[in-house]
């Protein structure tokens, strides 16, 4: 399939705008304002960029890229998508990323022989296995998009289409076992294919869990009858009474975009009550998920209406719980909604302001996992509630625009709720951040060019991206140098690897980072109440690198997070700020420090104990001075 230009003016292409002559003209400050969800600025950076004739064509390449994901996902311009696309593959750079974003755009414009087209010419441009990777489960997706397209307008699937991505997403896993996005891809093509062997190994690679009979509690019940139905179903349609059960465990495992899906496949109507409410249930699912994130894609681009989106949430909530079987006949409310949602469909989450975002958002997951746990801090041990929420219908107006990064958890006066899908894709980005040797490769040229500026006074924004490249890197080099010393190697090693990186951040964000503003809530609620959200923040962050197994994995994010806008951008920089005074008045203590660069581009010179040694003798917690 041949893409046409839509030719139209060398100014529409290339975007250009003004921007502050303040601002330096650099992918790294275009990136900075990114991650601080500053999209107008960032553009205004890329599109000058483009104006400068001297720009190489690497940088071309890649500033046409962003520009394109822009014009695509936040401002719906597919004509001038294309033609950026088009413009930087015919320059003939990073070619393997233009075609992925070219084919999530024509899927998402439901052209989906095109979307095939170009997920298979960006594979073919692959040259890490990650990219291959990529590449392969764009294609996937886009099957399953299309299979569903067809399905809603009668037409066949196609059946061989279906079988070679399901063959495809089988080799993905036998690499990348547990991975969540191939996982749950073959949960779905699987339904698809009735095939009831490979349902219950996706479910099993998607909770990372080995044996179908011995999951965690909370699964236990939806495991024994997903494997009741799914282990000798093959090829053939269910009868209607094992469509149910499937459906019901599929929902009680919180699948329920595909139990509504596999409704769908299956064409049947005549089901029990108990299935009839976790399907309405997954409609007005789909139907919040595709309202907000068009809300969201308001947000970026200073359109937004609260109020009307407020409101409407509100009428869909008033329609589910008129929808639904046991609350058809009562009065409706909201705290009953919440309550009833998260007792029938485990429904939790909240609306309002998140740490990186201060207007209205709305975040909703629901329960896969819940235990008791203690949190131990200073001498502060509270027992409290862990609970683990997945299948996220909306994770904040952050999560949405970054995509890569999300909200990781929160916590209440009781319990602290963790984002599980926020913790699933990082440990293996990490493995092959060390282990591929082309990913390697790109990520210690960053490091080198970072190494090799001068960086004489303190500019944050130029400095911090090669800053948070260096912190990580040499952590998980550190942290893949211990566990081969100890003997281990191939998939042992592979495995080690993945459950400490895990295991690293789970104890970092959820039970230091969380842990402290539980304790702080529960300690000094009035002195919580008053503190600002930055200051909130701060505490938790000063905590997270102090409790942490491994803080320099923290502090990268924190030095690549710095900004103005928002709570945690805010505390970010004053984490910066108490690293560099440390360093300034420790310089003796450091181990290569430099007077002729800034001590901000010498943070990566600290040793953990140095990092947690600084942090904990910031924190008033430490020092007596919240009593």
């Amino acid at each position: 399939m041949k893409y046409l230009f839509f030719f139209i003016s060398l100014i529409a292409i290339l975007g250009f705008s003004a921007t502050s002559d303040n601002e330096e003209l650099s992918l790294e400050s275009a990136n900075a304002f990114y991650n601080q969800l500053e999209l107008k600025k960032s553009r205004e950076i890329l599109s000058a960029m483009l104006k400068n004739e001297l720009i190489d064509n690497v940088t071309k390449c890649e500033v046409l890229k962003k520009l394109a994901f822009q014009d695509w996902k936040y401002y719906n311009e597919y004509n001038s998508a294309i033609n950026r696309l088009m413009l930087a593959d015919s320059i003939g750079f990073n070619k393997t990323d233009i075609w992925k974003i070219l084919s999530r755009i024509e899927r998402e414009s439901r052209n989906f022989q095109r979307s095939l087209t170009a997920a298979e010419k960006s594979e073919t441009f692959s040259k890490l296995e990650s990219e291959k990777t990529a590449s392969r489960l764009e294609y996937a997706q886009t099957v399953y998009d299309f299979s569903l397209y067809n399905l809603s307008n009668n037409i066949p699937i196609d059946t061989i289409l279906i079988s070679k991505t399901s063959d495809l997403l089988i080799e993905i896993l036998e690499s990348h076992v547990g991975s969540p996005i191939p996982s749950k891809l073959l949960l779905g093509i699987s339904l698809l294919q009735n095939n009831g062997r490979n349902v219950i190994y996706a479910w099993k690679s998607y909770f990372q869990i080995s044996d179908i009979n011995n999951p965690y509690p909370y699964l236990a019940v939806s495991a024994k009858n997903l494997n009741e139905v799914c282990d000798k179903w093959h090829g053939k349609k269910l009868p209607i009474e094992k469509q149910e059960k499937l459906i019901i465990a599929l929902s009680n495992s919180r699948f329920y975009e595909y139990a509504d899906d596999f409704v769908l496949f299956c064409g049947d109507d005549e089901f029990n009550q108990i299935v009839l409410d976790f399907i309405s249930y997954a409609k007005y699912l789909k139907v919040i998920k595709n309202k907000t994130n068009e809300y969201y894609r308001e947000i970026a681009i200073g359109k937004e209406n609260k109020r009307e989106y407020k409101s409407w949430l509100e009428e869909e909530r008033k329609k589910l719980w008129k929808n639904l079987s046991f609350t058809a006949n009562k009065n409706y409310n909201k705290s009953d909604f919440l309550v009833e949602t998260q007792k029938y469909f485990g429904a939790k989450g909240f609306t309002g302001s998140t740490g990186n975002y201060k207007g209205f958002v709305l975040c909703l997951g629901h329960i896969v996992n819940q235990e008791k746990a203690t949190v131990e801090q200073y001498g502060y041990k509270p027992e409290l509630t862990f609970t683990q929420i997945d299948m996220m219908t909306s994770n904040g107006y952050s999560s949405w625009f970054w995509e890569d990064k999300a909200i990781g958890g929160w916590a209440t006066s009781c319990e602290i709720i963790q984002v599980r899908e926020a913790y699933l894709n990082g440990p293996f980005k990490a493995w092959e951040s060390i282990n591929d040797s082309l990913e390697r490769k790109k990520t210690e040229n960053l490091i080198s060019e970072f190494m090799n500026k001068p960086h004489a006074d303190n500019n944050i924004y130029s400095q911090s991206e090669g800053l948070a490249e260096k912190l990580g890197y040499d952590a998980l080099n550190d942290l893949y140098s211990k566990l081969f010393s100890e003997g281990l190697r191939g998939n042992e090693l592979k495995l080690a690897f993945l459950s400490s990186f895990k295991n690293y951040d789970i104890e970092a964000s959820i039970f230091a980072h969380e842990g402290r503003h539980f304790i702080d809530k529960k300690y000094f609620p009035i002195k919580f109440i008053m503190w600002s959200s930055d200051k909130k923040e701060y505490h938790a962050k000063l905590s997270e690198l102090v409790f942490a197994p491994e803080p320099r994995l923290g502090l990268a994010n924190m030095v690549n997070g710095i900004g103005e806008s928002s709570g945690h951008e805010l505390a970010n920089k004053k984490i910066v700020e108490t690293a560099v005074n440390w360093i300034k008045n420790n310089k003796a203590m450091i181990d290569g420090y430099s007077d002729s660069k800034s001590e901000f581009s010498q943070i990566y010179l600290l040793t953990t104990e140095q990092i947690k040694e600084c942090f904990k003798n910031a924190d008033p917690l430490f020092l007596g001075q919240f009593n």
